[in-house]
């Protein structure tokens, strides 16, 4: 199988070197393992491509989609730039389905979908696209307003792709892929993942809670600096290992500093070095304003540490309040900074919020058995008769 996979990221592809979400990095290898091969077009830098898959793969780098700041301008924005940038970015995918004879195209996060959609029905190859995750659009998706919000969104399901890859991150892809009236048969869709192998933790109290994240409004970046003061304040023994980046990052910094006898910034760290973050802390603090059901906290459950959250979309399909952690009415601080502290001051719930934790993720998915799935799910496409 010759696969065509288009995505928004370069460096995400190889485990070592991943510096976010490692889903593609598993399904590159799952793929390279199988003796396929991969055509990569990612939008960024030839930099950002780590240097060992450059020999595995057959890359082209793309300008990245246009993004405005301060960011609320990309509402406005994008539904004008989105058509350009599928217009620029077709004109590299015609030139590679001129070139190869390719099996499948798989749009990853679906930039450029309505022209590439058209372009593989003119070269009659098999489509599939695959959303990360629809943030709020669920909340928005019966109103013209929520079209534009969610502009790239709205033509990933509008225009009818041979397939579609839900990521179930709480954001109810699935529910909004059936108001579009996607058929039950072009659906597949992929749970969140737990890492292959997780470390037995200590069970002694380093007195430490982890914030790992990007820092933006809607992570909860605000909120999250509110809560972590008022904690220390009231118990100035708690420490704070932070780690990430993003706009709310000079925030950050001002919080680290005023508390920096009890605050350790980290900067913005790999994939397996976030893993090993997770051996220095008790507890997990997510503050999202939309689903909480994210990887940060899958892999804080999966070993054995609580999380404490907000109740946001489908966030209590993952977090059970007083059974792995506790789930907060969105967006009551004082709330969190009370039950984060009844963690500290009685060990006897620690330990019970810990083996439901541990409990709680024998269900889900390894990385390795969801990139199984997904390249099952290709192989299948690349077979059929278009």
């Amino acid at each position: 199988m010759r696969l065509l996979v288009i995505s928004p990221w370069c460096d995400d592809i190889e485990l070592e070197t991943c510096r976010g979400t490692p889903e593609n990095a598993y399904l590159f290898r799952e793929i390279l393992n199988r003796g396929h091969e991969i055509i990569f077009v990612c939008q960024g830098t030839e930099a950002e491509i780590p240097e060992n898959m450059k020999k595995r793969i057959r890359y082209y780098v793309v300008k990245s989609f246009p993004c405005l700041k301060p960011s609320k301008l990309n509402y406005i924005t994008t539904p004008i730039l989105h058509y350009f940038y599928e217009k620029y970015l077709a004109e590299t995918i015609q030139k590679i389905l001129q070139t190869f004879k390719v099996d499948v195209i798989y749009n990853i996060a679906g930039y450029g979908h309505p022209a590439l959609l058209k372009l593989s029905r003119k070269y009659k190859v098999p489509y599939a696209v695959k959303t990360m995750g629809t943030i709020q659009y669920e909340k928005y998706i019966k109103t013209p307003w929520g079209k534009l919000l969610y502009f790239r969104e709205h033509l990933v399901f509008k225009h009818l792709a041979d397939h579609y890859f839900l990521v179930d991150d709480g954001t109810r892809s699935l529910k909004i892929a059936k108001i579009y009236n996607i058929p039950d048969d072009r659906l597949t869709v992929l749970s969140n993942a737990k890492p292959d192998n997780a470390f037995t933790k200590p069970a002694s109290f380093k007195n430490t809670i982890g914030y790992f994240s990007r820092f933006d409004r809607l992570k909860g970046t605000d909120l999250f600096i509110l809560v972590a003061s008022q904690v220390i304040k009231l118990n100035p023994n708690i420490k704070f290992l932070i780690a990430g980046d993003g706009p709310m990052r000079p925030q950050i910094l001002e919080f680290s500093n005023k508390f920096s006898g009890n605050v350790e910034y980290l900067g913005f760290l790999t994939y397996l070095e976030t893993q090993k973050t997770f051996q220095e802390i008790d507890l997990l603090i997510s503050t999202n304003r939309y689903s909480n059901m994210t990887l940060n906290v899958i892999e804080a459950l999966n070993y054995g540490i609580p999380v404490v959250t907000f109740n946001t979309q489908d966030t209590s399909k993952l977090v059970k309040d007083g059974f792995n952690g506790f789930l907060i009415k969105p967006f009551d601080t004082k709330e969190m900074v009370k039950k984060v502290l009844s963690i500290f001051e009685k060990p006897d719930l620690f330990s019970l919020l810990q083996r439901g934790a541990l409990e709680t993720v024998k269900t889900i998915p390894t990385w390795e058995e969801r990139s199984k799935l997904e390249t099952n799910k290709l192989e299948e496409l690349a077979n059929e008769i278009y």
